[in-house]
């Protein structure tokens, strides 16, 4: 009796340590961004977005574009509504995109449009996930990192990059 008593205490603990399911996994190459792949070189990102508006060390304290947990200096391009984040040697990948009617680049999945008009109906049905609340991540294939999109009034309002600490 006592131990059919802990088989649900465990299942629900191994559930939220284990909490990727192929409901929230999604590939990164399928996310562009005016055409481009999420992870570009430095030199791509000049040519196609300009001078970033400030460059500047982020210092994350853990994370994979931490220092102290890497071994390698980390540098955030930030272009306002956009954001990128890596070194040369590592490149460089999208950090945060605010999503706004001001937005000028082309965020897709796949032939799908994300814009600031995505509703998180449209969002669950692209991505194939459920949105509870306002916030939801979807975690790279094969990996441990994710993006976490954000809504606001029912609509897409921010995606960020997340790393494990």
């Amino acid at each position: 009796m006592h131990f059919r008593l802990l088989i649900l205490p465990l299942f629900l603990l191994a559930s939220s340590l284990f909490g990727q399911n192929k409901s929230n996994i999604i590939r990164y190459s399928h996310l562009k961004i005016n055409g481009l792949d999420f992870s570009l070189n430095k030199d791509l990102i000049l040519k196609e977005f300009g001078k970033p508006n400030r460059t500047f060390e982020p210092k994350y304290e853990c994370g994979f574009f931490s220092e102290a947990e890497q071994g390698h200096k980390y540098f955030s391009l930030d272009y306002g509504n956009l954001k990128f984040i890596g070194n040369k040697k590592q490149g460089y990948q999208v950090e945060e995109i605010q999503f706004s009617s001001r937005q000028q680049n082309s965020i897709t999945f796949g032939k799908n449009l994300l814009s600031h008009k995505t509703t998180i109906k449209e969002f669950e049905v692209i991505f194939g996930v459920k949105v509870s609340g306002n916030e939801t991540v979807l975690y790279n294939k094969g990996a441990d990192d994710g993006l976490i999109f954000k809504f606001s009034r029912g609509r897409l309002t921010k995606m960020e990059y997340w790393s494990p600490c």
